[in-house]
């Protein structure tokens, strides 16, 4: 008999749950919005709720919950230490009301490092043993699979991709460091770099797409597209600095393949080729072989990403 598992997407702005197969099949799935003004102990409410209300209604007897978020995470303690995209979440416990309500084993994991272990289990991933996962999006995250398992760390934070330096003379990142992949290449990094062709009043394409909204990574595409160079240079210039960053990570790993989630990826070989060719000419011997593969996740990837931590979790136990 096929054992299932409940697992929940906790972001910002979302909250998914549902109940998922050892194939990777989405059997029941709940949706529900995250009250942007929530507290803390409201928004655990909510996601031990909607958890239960899951089980309820799928009729199912899943053998163990695991939730992905974003942020800082102590898996081993069940506990977000700090999740940025929720407001006044810090040493937050989540996994214990968890159990408590449903009486069966509740984990935790970052939602860049649970997509590495779902993409590895049911995606892109699948038939590697060495696998290295980014999340291209608002932000940049990673996760790291060695042999088979989820690579966590000492105290859990690994993966933090984004946050490996590029240029120590680099713009400001939100973690306090400057020249991190992420302040250089993200959505967040690409937004800066529009808002800054702005000032400089370099690009009329982008003014015209842009108007008197805020600048984002999607104008700076829509303009790229439309044939601005200007725009086209910074997009190629960002994939070339995320080469970079991966084609190191690459050497340091060894793995046999790098898979790629997120929004970014809608900028299609404009920011992949320049990527590619960075990560290519960075590799050393046998490292030059690593395959990079598009996550076949999608919409789905948090919720198949915690599926596949609570099902390690319970092979581990």
């Amino acid at each position: 008999m096929t054992r299932l598992v409940l697992a929940a997407d906790f972001g910002g702005t979302h909250l998914r749950a549902a109940i998922v197969d050892e194939r990777g099949e989405v059997l029941f799935r709940e949706d529900h919005p995250t009250p942007p003004q929530a507290s803390p102990g409201e928004a655990v409410q909510l996601v031990v709720d909607l958890l239960a209300r899951t089980v309820e209604a799928s009729g199912a007897a899943p053998a163990a919950a695991c939730i992905a978020t974003a942020g800082l995470i102590n898996a081993n303690e069940g506990k977000v230490i700090f999740a940025p995209n929720i407001a006044g979440f810090r040493n937050v416990v989540l996994t214990t009301p968890v159990a408590q309500r449903l009486g069966i084993p509740a984990y935790i994991e970052n939602d860049a490092s649970a997509a590495a272990l779902g993409e590895y289990r049911f995606g892109a991933g699948r038939g590697t043993r060495h696998l290295l996962h980014a999340t291209l999006g608002t932000g940049i995250g990673g996760g790291i699979v060695i042999d088979g398992r989820l690579y966590r760390g000492a105290q859990g934070l690994a993966g933090e991709i984004g946050h490996i330096i590029i240029d120590p003379a680099g713009p400001r990142c939100t973690c306090g460091s400057r020249g991190c992949l992420e302040a250089l290449v993200s959505g967040v990094a690409f937004a800066a770099r529009a808002r800054k062709l702005l000032e400089q009043g370099k690009s009329a394409v982008l003014k015209e797409l842009v108007g008197y909204a805020e600048p984002t990574a999607v104008h700076l595409f829509e303009a790229a597209k439309r044939g601005d160079r200007t725009c086209e240079a910074e997009i190629r210039n960002g994939g070339h600095i995320l080469g970079l960053g991966l084609g190191s990570l690459v050497n340091v790993l060894n793995p046999d393949a790098v898979t790629l989630s997120g929004g970014l990826l809608a900028m299609g070989e404009m920011l992949l080729g320049p990527m590619r060719e960075a990560m290519g000419s960075m590799a050393y011997g046998p490292a030059s072989g690593a395959l990079v593969r598009i996550g076949e996740l999608g919409e789905n990837t948090g919720l198949l990403g915690a599926a596949a931590v609570a099902f390690e979790r319970l092979e581990g136990d």
